[in-house]
């Protein structure tokens, strides 16, 4: 089991299928809170691991991130290479749990070639990615 550093900034649990985007976002202008996603990226991050480098862009991001809460879209937690002052506020005032990893290229490496689960281990201090496991034979 490999264990990913990270920083705990808004506290919370933090476990479940990663949506990974390669690419910092902008909250306000990209991401639509109705429906949880980011416009032009497919597919929705609600209720899975949200898993970017950073953010870029307006305050009013902050009241994005509220959004996606009120209208029940959000991500179960916030993974991010860099946290910044929108997001974090952001994430204090919707109760989303954010934690900062410390080496995210790996993270995010590591968890495309394991097609892993992100869990996220208080005891150990960091992520842990769990092999998924199919019921198929």
């Amino acid at each position: 089991m490999k264990i990913f550093k990270v920083k705990e900034i808004v506290s919370g649990e933090c476990s479940g299928e990663p949506f990974i985007v390669g690419h910092k976002i902008s909250f306000f202008g990209e991401v639509d809170p109705s429906k949880g996603i980011i416009r032009g990226y497919g597919g929705s991050f609600k209720d899975k691991v949200l898993i970017i480098p950073g953010t870029r862009g307006s305050t009013v991001g902050s009241y994005i991130i509220y959004a996606l809460k009120e209208y029940d879209t959000a991500p179960k937690c916030i993974v991010v290479g860099e946290a910044e002052p929108i997001l974090i506020v952001g994430c204090i005032l919707s109760n989303i749990p954010l934690l900062e990893v410390i080496d995210f290229n790996d993270l995010i490496d590591y968890i495309r070639s394991s097609n892993g689960y992100v869990v996220y281990r208080r005891d150990l201090g960091g992520l842990v990615v769990e092999e998924r496991y199919s019921n198929s034979y």
